[in-house]
């Protein structure tokens, strides 16, 4: 059900005759040494504005490409089996760890903007012609705050806090017209309300509440 979504959201973004910005490549590197997971393609190492080597992994090609962010004491890998799902169905598909996590470099649990800023940039400059963003729990406030200014074509995220350090999505989703879509488990009460805001003060917002305590995307 959720892939239906995904599909859904660059096809209901808003048309622009503008295309994307432009960007400056980042410079990433693929590591030929390391093992790779089954379903990746590539794994990859991109570098942020303020200089900290971020490692990811590539799944499948096409031109929407996906990028999915992890939550807090987790690391990219919780998204694999979604990953190699979604990439099943034609998207390019990037995970990554925030710096801190994994061999990321840099300090945990700190500007997770800048780092996916960069992760779109490095899908862009890979032929990226669309950008969806799908983030959990602190990577789901992330990408709510980098998608009302990155130009990305849709953002869903799962059990969002409305802030998280210095990124706050209550204020991004003011001025955001991308298709939003929310999504909380009937029994994370910690994260309904806030979700429950973010929704009321979004423009163009779906929100699905799911039974138990946790979600099921494939």
């Amino acid at each position: 059900m959720f892939i239906l979504s995904i599909t859904y959201l660059p096809l209901a973004a808003c048309a622009s005759d503008d295309g994307p910005p432009e960007v400056d490549p980042l410079t990433p590197f693929i590591s030929e040494g390391d093992a790779k997971a089954p379903g990746v393609d590539e794994i990859v190492r991109f570098r942020t504005e303020d200089s900290e080597d971020l490692w990811g992994s590539v799944f499948g090609s096409g031109e929407i490409a996906v990028i999915l962010t992890h939550m807090r004491g987790r690391d990219q890998t919780s998204w694999f089996p979604f990953a190699r799902f979604i990439a099943e169905s034609g998207y390019k598909v990037l995970t990554f760890d925030f710096r801190g996590y994994g061999k990321s470099t840099g300090i945990k649990d700190t500007r997770m903007d800048r780092d996916l800023e960069a992760a779109i940039a490095y899908m862009r400059a890979k032929g990226a012609q669309q950008v969806v963003l799908i983030g959990a729990s602190m990577g789901g406030t992330a990408v709510i705050e980098l998608a009302s200014e990155s130009q990305v074509q849709g953002v869903a995220a799962l059990s969002p806090p409305a802030e998280f350090g210095r990124i706050n999505a209550l204020t991004a989703v003011e001025s955001m017209v991308i298709p939003l879509l929310l999504i909380v488990s009937e029994n994370d009460y910690q994260y309904y309300s806030d979700a429950r805001k973010i929704e009321s003060a979004a423009a163009a917002t779906q929100f699905w509440w799911l039974r138990g305590n946790s979600m099921e995307l494939t």
